[in-house]
């Protein structure tokens, strides 16, 4: 219960804390980013684990998607302090955030919450059957911030 409070409080502290001092930032702007990278990559590995199951390409594994679920958290444990107005441009490495997450503060919190249920609900499933009804959810969940708040690489 601890782990599962402690993200939560994680995710929404992130998201609140958007436009708030520097000093909840890491050393600069560039150490934010990377983290924030870092954190998404795991999340893409989440997705990688998960989205073949759900395409039958794989046999559903709750201990492997729970595994990468752990690993997810553990990367994005500092969410909040990743969100400084100072970490909008990198010194020397490229960003995709844009500029509505500090502008809409209250839409990207909002988002983040939509992933946040959506995120429990799925690490919550045992059987392939609840997961497999989860997941859409999930992967909805997940537009709500890079249609809006990421701009696309490249």
């Amino acid at each position: 219960m601890l782990v599962k409070n402690t993200w939560k409080l994680a995710v929404l502290a992130g998201v609140s804390a958007v436009g708030f001092s520097a000093s909840l930032a890491f050393a600069s702007a560039d150490d934010s980013i990377k983290a924030r990278q870092e954190c998404m990559k795991a999340h893409g590995a989440s997705m990688g684990v998960m989205v073949p199951m759900i395409k039958g390409e794989k046999p559903y594994d709750n201990a492997a998607i729970q595994a990468s679920f752990a690993a997810e958290e553990a990367a994005c444990a500092d969410w909040a302090k990743w969100w400084g107005a100072d970490t909008q441009k990198g010194e020397t490495i490229e960003t995709f955030a844009k500029p509505e997450i500090w502008t809409d503060a209250a839409g990207f919190e909002a988002a983040g919450g939509v992933w946040y249920k959506a995120y429990q609900t799925i690490k919550a499933t045992t059987d392939e059957a609840s997961f497999k009804a989860a997941f859409p959810a999930l992967g909805e969940s997940c537009k709500g911030c890079h249609e809006k708040f990421r701009r696309p690489k490249g």
